[in-house]
Order: C-alpha cells, then sequence, then structure tokens
C-alpha cells in the first residue's frame, strides 16, 4: 500500500471519528434537553396572562412528547447494545 494512499485513509478516519463525535455531541444535548424540559417545564405567563389556548395542553403536550422522546431513546439503546 502506497505511503499516499495510508494518508488518504488516515484523512478519511479522521473524518469519520469527527463526524460521529458531532453526532454524539447533538444526541447528548438532545436527551440533556429533553431533561430538563420534563423537570421545568411550564405555562408560559406573562405578567398576569398565561399565553397557551387557557386549558395548558401546551404544556401538559409538551411534557407528553418530551417524555414519550426519551423512552423511545431508551428503547433504541437498548436495542443497539447487545
Amino acid at each position: 500500500m502506497s505511503n499516499h494512499l495510508i494518508k488518504e485513509l488516515d484523512r478519511e478516519v479522521d473524518l469519520l471519528r469527527d463526524s460521529l463525535s458531532y453526532q454524539v455531541n447533538i444526541y447528548n444535548k438532545i436527551k440533556d434537553w429533553l431533561k430538563v424540559e420534563i423537570e421545568h417545564n411550564e405555562p408560559v405567563i406573562n405578567e398576569d396572562e398565561v399565553l397557551t389556548d387557557g386549558s395548558h395542553d401546551i404544556h401538559v403536550g409538551r411534557n407528553e412528547c418530551a417524555e414519550s422522546l426519551l423512552e423511545m431513546i431508551k428503547k433504541w439503546e437498548a436495542s443497539w447494545y447487545f
């Protein structure tokens, strides 16, 4: 194998490693954000006015969505690891 080909393969490995690291970073940020959303999501209030439809459905829906997505991520993670 030529030195040129080895250098090209090394660059490709580095690019793949960087790309994977970036994807893992995004994945971790998504999980962290979902956890914060579940723990700290409250109805949006502007002084005395609640900025939802008055039924708090938006607040509840955001929580349900965040919880469901975290549960799906856990299921997907369990299927990735043997």
